[in-house]
């Protein structure tokens, strides 16, 4: 008797998913004609309202009328959102807390409609992990309205909603996994070499809109304002998120044949080299050695030739005096990190914090860290601990960082019990992403903002493909269940 495999619940295309996907171009278009315009010096003042009402119209479009395009849209936001903020803010003026800086969030958080539509399939265990998750958060907003003001709590609540929405939203929309995976593909192919290349352009031109927003902003942990004296943050608006944008497109663009795929890897690495971000260079160690270990054992032998390529290409480069001086000295740190100052000024940092964390169990509540702060009066306020996992218990206390602890728990061994990583390359990806990103958690924030929706994304992508490969019996572990059981038996909510 043959094997029945079980197919995934997609809708076939009918006449009017053509003027449908039309309807959501012309939405992307005007936003990059209103993008355009604002990098022209056109709009004043009220640019980034028209810029958030352009993004937020044109994500609802993708959302209804375009569903693969949509997560493309929101990662694109993302990287590249802070650019545009810094060329709008040399025409007309910095401003400190910019309304344009909220439009990712916004785009982002429409994927929470996914959650009204297709409430009934919130189950399984994929998805109750959330519910932990979500309990610590809401339990901190409430904490951060009593403490620091309902504004900047509530928009820290959006920061970390939005990305867990949209890791669930893919989940839920496993059905249509394999074009959601093309779409993103497509969309890193060309994304990581002109993010990358614009981050060494930045380093040894300096444009203007850099220059005036190192000058105006608050960034002195960059570095100082002139070619080659910062480290390189590009299109985003630090080193940190944007050293992570460069390792989940290296890795996801990894896992594909892709064509010029060694080259954006290149630029991927010296790029990545430029921000100094030691975490992420740790962070892109691990994802490695997940792809190269933990997926099809055919890819191996490729993986390393491409990796030796890749270093081959880019070492020619950094070993330029402008580059050698401030890359090596950062390598060299990591065999005596006693002595380093930022390592000094962390561990100060993290005894004062856990001082905190113990004399306030309720926690200081959302908004009390991160850009929220500059949207409260409280005093005394810091933005970053530059320690995820004490930030964690610091803005969410005991009760609520338990249960994000807990949930991020259930949901590593949601990963554990996975064995798709070792016939779908995407796959596999994702995990590595995800578990790269995890091994920095007690340098930084990993759960919110853009970051946050790396993390969260990775982990969405990864269920999307289990829960696909699980229904259509491509996965190792549903093989066996696509033999005992009749076709249509596994077309579910994601298990």
């Amino acid at each position: 008797m043959e094997a029945a495999t079980a197919r995934p619940l997609v809708a076939p295309a009918g006449r009017g998913s053509g003027a449908k996907a039309s309807l959501a171009t012309v939405a992307l278009v005007l936003f990059l004609a209103v993008t355009l315009a604002g990098l022209a010096g056109v709009g004043g003042g009220l640019f980034p309202a028209v810029y958030v009402g352009a993004a937020t119209v044109a994500a609802l479009a993708a959302y209804y009328r375009a569903p693969t395009r949509y997560p493309v849209f929101v990662f694109a936001l993302w990287f590249f959102t802070p650019f545009v903020r810094r060329v709008v803010d040399l025409h007309h003026g910095f401003q400190p807390a910019s309304l344009m800086l909220v439009a990712p969030t916004i785009a982002t958080l429409v994927s929470g409609l996914t959650l009204l539509y297709r409430a009934r399939e919130l189950r399984g265990s994929l998805l109750y992990p959330f519910t932990l998750t979500l309990g610590g958060v809401f339990y901190a907003y409430f904490v951060g309205v009593l403490k620091v003001g309902t504004i900047p709590a509530t928009y820290a609540l959006l920061t970390w909603l939005a990305p867990i929405a949209f890791s669930m939203h893919l989940i839920l929309h496993w059905r249509i996994f394999p074009a959601l995976r093309e779409s993103f593909l497509n969309f890193i192919q060309w994304a990581l070499p002109v993010v990358a290349s614009y981050g060494l352009y930045q380093v040894a031109m300096l444009p203007a809109w850099d220059r005036y927003w190192m000058e105006v902003a608050d960034v002195a942990s960059i570095g100082a304002p002139v070619r080659f004296g910062f480290r390189a943050f590009g299109s985003l608006n630090a080193p940190g998120p944007y050293s992570v944008v460069l390792l989940i497109g290296m890795i996801f663009l990894m896992s594909a044949a892709r064509r010029g795929m060694v080259i954006s890897l290149t630029l991927g690495l010296m790029s990545m080299l430029l921000t100094r971000t030691r975490a992420t260079w740790v962070a892109l160690v691990v994802g490695l050695l997940v792809v190269q270990f933990m997926g099809p054992v055919r890819r191996m032998g490729r993986n390393w030739l491409f990796l030796i390529f890749m270093v081959a290409m880019a070492m020619p480069v950094m070993s330029l005096d402008v580059f050698r001086d401030t890359i090596f000295t950062r390598l060299a740190s990591f065999a005596n990190l006693s002595t380093d100052n930022s390592v000094r000024q962390r561990l100060i940092m993290t005894s004062a914090s856990t001082q905190v964390i113990g004399a306030v169990a309720e926690g200081e509540g959302l908004g009390a860290t991160g850009g929220a702060t500059k949207l409260g009066s409280a005093s005394g306020r810091q933005a970053s601990i530059d320690n995820g996992f004490l930030e964690v218990f610091y803005v969410l206390g005991w009760p609520g960082g338990s249960l994000v602890m807990l949930g991020l728990l259930g949901q590593l061994l949601v990963l554990a019990r996975f064995r798709d990583s070792r016939v779908d390359t995407f796959a596999n990806a994702a995990r590595a992403c995800f578990w790269a990103l995890l091994s920095v958690l007690f340098i930084g924030d990993i759960f919110s903002g853009a970051i946050g929706v790396m993390f969260w994304g990775a982990y969405g992508f990864a269920c999307s493909a289990h829960a696909y490969n699980y229904a259509t019996g491509k996965g190792l572990r549903s093989q066996q269940l696509a033999r005992d059981f009749p076709p249509g038996a596994l077309t579910s909510a994601p298990r």
